[in-house]
């Protein structure tokens, strides 16, 4: 049994479609894989922002505190438990006045909060600020 022209040249259109097939799918396949990874990454970096975030936000509660206990608000701390082990907060704050207000004395503060985790440059570096103001 003989093959036809006309059966050989159907063989030969199934076979480049398959791989056809084949090399949509892979491609498919590759750029799902490298979308998760990038969506992994992504998810991560966001969870050490927050985690940043909450640090720095510490850091303002402990200046608030210290300011409101006469203390030096100007501090550094290396928080140590929990999920925000590892970060490093450094706190300042710079005094304004007193002013004088019916007849009562204030001093107006502003304070800085920088939360940072990680080595500069690298994929695991965060930071974060926050200020906050307060009327003493």
């Amino acid at each position: 049994m003989s093959r036809t022209a006309s059966e050989r040249r159907q063989r030969g259109v199934a076979l480049v479609l398959a791989i056809f097939i084949i090399v949509v799918v892979a491609a498919v396949v590759t750029l799902l894989s490298q979308w998760l990874t990038l969506s992994s990454t992504a998810s991560g970096h966001q969870s050490l922002q927050l985690r940043a975030f909450s640090a720095a936000q510490s850091g303002l509660d402990w200046g608030i505190y210290r300011l409101e206990h006469g203390q030096s608000c100007n501090t550094s701390l290396l928080l140590q438990d929990g999920s925000l082990k590892g970060f490093q907060v450094d706190v300042s704050c710079q005094a304004y006045g007193p002013i004088s207000e019916d007849g009562q004395s204030h001093t107006w503060y502003t304070l800085t909060a920088l939360a940072h985790s990680g080595a500069a440059g690298q994929t695991d570096s965060v930071a974060r600020t926050l200020e906050a103001d307060l009327w003493l």
